[in-house]
């Protein structure tokens, strides 16, 4: 393990561990803490791959800062993209205003900014002062939604049970194989939606048989979201929310930038999280109107 030294500290600095027990359960009791999840049965479901490299600094045996980076590929507008977004940004409540978190941008920075189309990530406003210190800045997202009919009629479809080996290989398979529906396509990261699918979305994935579709879907009150399809075959967005709603649903809100927004409104996206940039690598994305697909943050 690399030993660094900062503010007359020792650290120990360790990247990539997904493979180490001990780092491994450290790096998960901070989250835990921080955030209230575990990457654990993530990885012993085969899922924390190589995209997936955690930047950490260890004091006294234990994990105590962290900075992660998410390698991703997108499909945007006919052109593969490689983004790297920066994510899982803790620190233990005892090391906080020690700049333990800015060293490991720093290094991140280095390593990283030279070697991707581009360097995104999303943060909430308790850190708004912090990444424009690395040229990072806000870059405006919108959302797609439209007014359903109310005589629309639900279709077969079944629930994926994430508990059921077949369900999960097939869910997988159809997420490999799936067929582009957004401008922003997130490809080859089935680690990182089936983290979204063994977690908050476990109880989310819908077979719609008559379309052989898998929907991301909840429902709250009269509105379905709609994060989500990974279908074979090209898949009419219209056909797909008619067959998923029943008459309650008055509105659909999309997680995606349909490939065909005809007939859809679009509105400046405010939620919780804002969407920073590395400053000269976001041209592609200026005045599109676009955001990255929902289930594609990390």
């Amino acid at each position: 393990m690399e030993l660094i030294k900062h503010n007359n500290i020792t650290y120990g600095f360790a990247r990539d561990f997904k493979h180490d027990q001990k780092i491994r359960e450290s790096f998960n009791s901070l989250t835990e803490a921080v955030f209230g999840f575990s990457l654990e049965n993530w990885y012993h479901d085969g899922f924390w791959g190589d995209y997936y490299i955690p930047y950490s600094l260890i004091h006294n045996d234990k994990i105590v800062s962290n900075v992660s980076i998410n390698k991703i590929e997108f499909d945007i507008e006919g052109e593969r993209k490689s983004g790297i977004q920066i994510g899982t940004v803790m620190t233990d409540e005892k090391y906080r205003n020690k700049g333990l978190n800015k060293y490991l941008m720093e290094k991140i920075m280095h390593e990283w900014k030279d070697r991707t189309d581009f360097v995104y990530l999303f943060a909430n406003d308790s850190v708004f002062d912090f990444y424009p210190k690395f040229k990072f800045k806000v870059v405006k997202e919108y959302q797609h939604s439209k007014t359903v009919d109310k005589h629309s009629t639900s279709s077969t479809w079944k629930k994926l049970n994430m508990e059921d080996p077949d369900d999960v290989t097939f869910l997988v398979g159809r997420i490999k194989d799936s067929n582009p529906i957004a401008k922003i396509s997130m490809r080859n990261n089935v680690s990182l939606i089936l983290f979204y699918c063994n977690w908050v979305k476990k109880n989310s994935i819908y077979y719609l048989e008559e379309l052989d579709a898998i929907a991301i879907a909840d429902f709250e009150s009269d509105t379905l979201y709609l994060d989500d399809i990974f279908s074979i075959r090209p898949v009419n967005i219209d056909n797909l929310i008619h067959s998923i709603s029943d008459e309650r649903i008055l509105r659909v809100v999309l997680g995606f930038t349909p490939l065909k927004d005809e007939g859809f409104e679009k509105h400046l996206l405010k939620g919780t999280d804002t969407l920073f940039m590395l400053k000269g690598t976001f041209e592609f994305f200026t005045n599109k109107h676009w955001m990255f697909p929902v289930l594609s943050h990390a």
